[in-house]
């Protein structure tokens, strides 16, 4: 009865390991896009102050 129970846990582990790494990547790409919009906008701003001194 325990080794079933055992089993079936270590049959499960690697459908965890794949969920957490799929979860993983799609935050660091959401954290990317969002990485690339604050970018753009420190360029916008920085172009605008470049504008103004001259």
């Amino acid at each position: 009865m325990a080794y079933d129970l055992v089993g079936v846990i270590l049959s499960l582990i690697p459908i965890f390991v794949v969920a957490f790494i799929f979860r993983w990547v799609r935050f660091i790409y959401q954290n990317s896009e969002k990485q690339v919009e604050q970018n753009e906008k420190i360029i916008e701003l920085l172009m605008e102050i470049k504008e103004k001194d001259k």
